[in-house]
């Protein structure tokens, strides 16, 4: 399985440090962005939001425009017992898909709870600061799954959903509904996704249920027939 470095190959670290420098006047008053240290090529990919830090990790955090030192790779090769418990639905899912697998942050932004990111960024409400700086961001992320071309990204939660959805027409996302000419898969410039079988991931409750009511079962063979979609 071949890997991308996103700071060695899309020198991710220098656009991550522009955007927040152009959103941010004070470097010294705002927690500096996080990204991935590599990710997986060409497999399934995994999109969330898992942007908060807990009030004491909010006062030690880096402080600044550049990133903090990249977070240790998150994907299939990395035991499950190590990792934090957020994640551990994907190494389910993978289990049972029984292939590869990476993940992605849709944002870089740590300082906010998901439900403050969605105020924040209320397509009714937001400022233009926060709607240029939140679109960088998608943007950025946008770049990267190109690059990593995956076999199908799993939107894993209505949060992440809601963001891109909202922002399409903004970014020129190009929307590819599902028909027959394309095996009846959803695309976003070009790059298949899952997103309506997959809300419930972001909700342990819902996920736990999920096992028992067959949506668990329904994407992970959603899953399997997109990333084997020619």
């Amino acid at each position: 399985m071949e890997r991308i470095n996103l700071k060695n190959d899309l020198q991710i670290d220098v656009k991550l440090e522009k955007i927040w420098s152009d959103r941010y006047d004070e470097k010294d008053e705002v927690i500096a962005p996080l990204y991935q240290t590599e990710m997986l090529e060409n497999v399934v990919t995994f999109l969330s939001i898992n942007p908060s830090l807990p009030p004491s990790g909010r006062i030690y955090a880096t402080k600044g425009y550049y990133p903090h030192p990249p977070y240790p790779i998150i994907d299939c090769n990395k035991e499950k017992k190590e990792i934090y418990p957020f994640f551990r639905k994907f190494y389910e899912i993978g289990e049972t898909l029984n292939q590869p697998w990476t993940m992605l942050d849709l944002l870089y932004e740590r300082e906010s709870t998901q439900a403050e990111l969605e105020i924040k960024y209320n397509p009714k409400t937001i400022n233009e600061s926060d709607k240029y700086f939140l679109q960088n961001q998608i943007k950025l992320t946008f770049e990267i799954l190109e690059n990593l071309k995956p076999k199908v990204v799993v939107i894993s939660n209505a949060g992440t959903d809601k963001l891109i959805h909202f922002n399409l027409k903004d970014l020129k996302i190009v929307q590819e509904l599902p028909c027959e000419g394309n095996g009846f898969v959803y695309k976003l410039n070009g790059i298949p996704f899952i997103s309506n079988e997959s809300r419930f991931l972001g909700s342990p409750q819902h996920f736990n249920r999920s096992k028992k009511d067959g949506r668990l079962e329904k994407l992970v063979n959603e899953i399997k027939r997109v990333s084997n979609t020619k």
